[in-house]
């Protein structure tokens, strides 16, 4: 425009975004949220992806970190994972309560990047996103195929075997029957209002050990109105895919040369689905007739087996437990936790690069040495045991890169370490508890393995039970042209070692969980020493590697330990339907209760999974059998009040119960419930009083 004087009038600039765009990707956001609101199963399609996969999809698309597409797709799982998790946890402490509406205000926070990105693209990103992720995929096909796969393969096994129906109950496959009521309480108590959570099955206890994983699935059943099992399911095979391409990842960052991509598919398959040599046991039983190889599958783990197909402690031991076999299908923690772990790890590779590299032109990204930094904070509360991993692993990776002492390093060292603030809520409390219990000690070699059988048992123990890809990867370390050996040798020796020198939990085996952060390290090695052998080769080394874990993967979805009987999945109903959220129920302290699935708190499980958590258990043991076997009703409802309980159950009595009590003789107590099996007694109004 031309003003007085022919001189050009000021014009407004320009706007930068596409504000039409952006209101219509507000409007139709908001439209969804109100139909998933008022519409629960939608929210599978509307919260569930804001919760799993869009944030850290976001995140990576500003970061622009230099990792490929697998490993970008990995960790925007995890980050969304780690974010949708801790956000709901702080914002449900700040509102005072954790509810199906704070879920949706923080899935509302979580969906904020797509209006941006509409505002900015002009209406260009989503199909250039689309057309990139198209590229990307047909890179790298293969990996993302091996992705999918592991994806599929856990949730098929997962929801043949994690809670199955069954004439006369419910059953859970493998592991599952002795771990399931404990994932299962705290998800389904939280979703019952247990917030800020009480240990479920230890009522009156900080529940402060690593419970995220269940929470965050907690989080999307809640969404969607869900029983906590279906949830559990699809996490795992989301979480296990992302291992997968996360590890794919990883190993593409760290290898060069035209045959890295092959040995990061290898390192990947041997991570989710390679194992150590305890099939031998199963080839073994077969061939002396001990049974048909159906049976025996469905019968027996040969993947972290304490008992021969006789019941018997035998020789030859194996006692560590595949990824497959535990981490993915059995543990949730670590389900999320070795994901999380490896996603941290990639991060930081990104963000320091090599004091070689780093001299050929690359250079430091602050951004994403932070981002390492508070993925590694966020971990805390998934995984208790790879919380301090990552820190040990990021230490061996600064030091051998050459990046320890150089000018930089004191900006580098605050920008990683300065989340961890983040993680002090959720790792002073359990340190302590470890302290106080004496459950944190040095020891003389992991307690699992045979000490007191002298050395070379020891090194066949190991050999045999960490199998071939352990062989491969110490072969690993004699070839040439691989930069990242020392690395990668320093994280697995380092992971090996841990369990073997110190113990923080009253049960030694689950110092396992570090021989299952030593085996990626294992597996990019070995997938390396491989990389080019003819693929009749590399398959026997798969052939060799994978049996143990298929083979505990068979026994978890079709094995059917009962976990519930009819009578106590009727009393689930019940409980669930007329109880008050947060009622507290004695019971009979054995592992599976029909207290989990209705999410209602009991005063005791089996005694060793409260020791696990720091907790002195030994003192409400004798409570409860005081309760149950003391004869004496009027105690009986003493101990109740004291304790918190407004409800008992009786079926089974602990054992031994030589004076059972007659609970029908007391008139503090009321039958509210009964059926074939058990009987559900309630305080009355007076006898629950203000305790002493």
């Amino acid at each position: 425009m031309i003003g007085r004087g022919g001189a050009r009038m000021p014009t407004a600039p320009a706007p930068r975004g596409d504000v039409w765009a952006a209101g219509a990707t507000t409007a139709a956001v908001a439209g969804l949220f109100e139909a998933a609101w008022f519409i629960p199963p939608l929210a599978i399609l509307v919260i569930w992806p804001l919760l799993f996969v869009v944030p850290g999809w976001a995140l990576m698309a500003w970061a622009r970190p230099r990792i490929g597409a697998t490993g970008r797709l990995g960790l925007a799982v995890v980050l969304s994972v780690t974010i949708s998790a801790h956000l709901v946890y702080w914002v449900s402490l700040v509102v005072g309560g954790y509810s199906r509406e704070t879920v949706f205000v923080v899935a509302a926070l979580l969906a904020l990047p797509l209006p941006v990105a509409a505002w900015r693209s002009r209406g260009a990103t989503f199909g250039a996103q689309l057309r990139s992720a198209a590229r990307a995929v047909r890179r790298e096909r293969v990996a993302f195929a091996l992705a999918a796969f592991a994806t599929a393969f856990v949730g098929l096994v997962l929801g043949s075997g994690l809670w199955h129906p069954t004439p006369t109950g419910v059953a859970a496959g493998g592991s599952n029957w002795s771990d399931l009521g404990v994932h299962l309480s705290i998800a389904q108590s939280l979703n019952a209002g247990n917030f800020p959570p009480q240990v479920p099955y230890f009522a009156g206890a900080p529940l402060v050990y690593h419970w995220f994983s269940d929470f965050h699935a907690a989080i999307a059943a809640r969404a969607a109105g869900l029983f906590a099992v279906p949830v559990f399911v699809s996490s795992s095979a989301v979480l296990a895919g992302a291992l997968a391409l996360l590890v794919h990842g990883l190993a593409r960052h760290l290898l060069r040369g035209r045959d890295a991509r092959r040995a990061a598919v290898l390192a990947a398959i041997l991570v989710v689905f390679g194992g150590g040599l305890g099939w031998v046991r199963f080839v073994a039983d077969v061939a002396f007739g001990y049974g048909d190889p159906v049976t025996l599958m469905v019968g027996n783990s040969y993947d972290n087996s304490w008992y021969d197909v006789h019941k018997q402690v035998s020789w030859p031991y194996f006692r560590i437990p595949s990824v497959m076999g535990t981490g993915l299908l059995v543990h949730r923690a670590t389900t999320a936790g070795l994901p999380i772990l490896v996603g941290a790890v990639l991060v930081l590779l990104a963000g320091l690069p090599t004091a070689r590299a780093r001299a050929a032109g690359w250079r430091d990204r602050p951004l994403l040495i932070g981002l390492a930094g508070v993925l590694g904070a966020l971990l805390a509360p998934f995984h208790f045991f790879l919380f301090p991993a990552f820190l040990l692993v990021a230490f061996l990776y600064v030091l051998v890169s050459g990046r320890l002492f150089d000018r930089d390093a004191p900006r580098n060292a605050a920008l990683l370490m300065a989340p961890y603030a983040l993680a002090a809520p959720f790792i002073l409390a359990p340190l302590l508890n470890a302290n106080a219990s004496g459950a944190l000690k040095q020891v003389r070699g992991w307690e699992s393995a045979p000490m007191a059988d002298g050395f070379w048992p020891v090194v066949f123990f190991y050999v045999t039970n960490l199998g071939v890809p352990l062989l491969l990867a110490l072969g690993a370390l004699f070839l040439r042209g691989l930069r990242a050996k020392a690395f990668l040798a320093a994280w697995a020796l380092a992971m090996f070692v841990v369990p073997n020198v110190v113990q923080v939990s009253v049960i030694a085996f689950d110092m396992n969980k570090y021989f299952q952060a030593m085996w990626i390290a294992v597996a990019i090695l070995a997938g390396w020493f491989i990389r080019r052998w003819p693929w009749p080769a590399a398959a026997v080394v798969l052939l060799l590697s994978v049996p143990s874990p298929l083979l505990v993967a068979g026994w978890t979805a079709f094995n059917r330990e009962q976990v519930l009987d009819q009578n106590g999945v009727d009393a689930a109903s019940w409980i669930a339907d007329n109880t008050p959220e947060r009622s507290v129920f004695a019971t009979d302290g054995w592992l599976n209760s029909p207290t989990d699935p209705a999410g209602r708190l009991r005063l005791l499980t089996y005694t060793p999974y409260v020791a696990n958590l720091g907790f002195d258990p030994d003192l409400r043991h004798r409570q409860v059998l005081e309760i149950y076997c003391s004869g004496d009703p009027l105690r009986a409802v003493a101990l109740m009040r004291q304790l918190g309980a407004t409800y008992l159950l009786d079926g089974t009595r602990p054992q031994p119960c030589d004076k059972p009590t007659d609970f029908a003789a007391s008139t503090a107590l009321e039958q509210v419930y009964a059926n074939p099996g058990l009987r559900i007694w309630r305080l009355t109004a007076a006898a629950a009083g203000p305790g002493p």
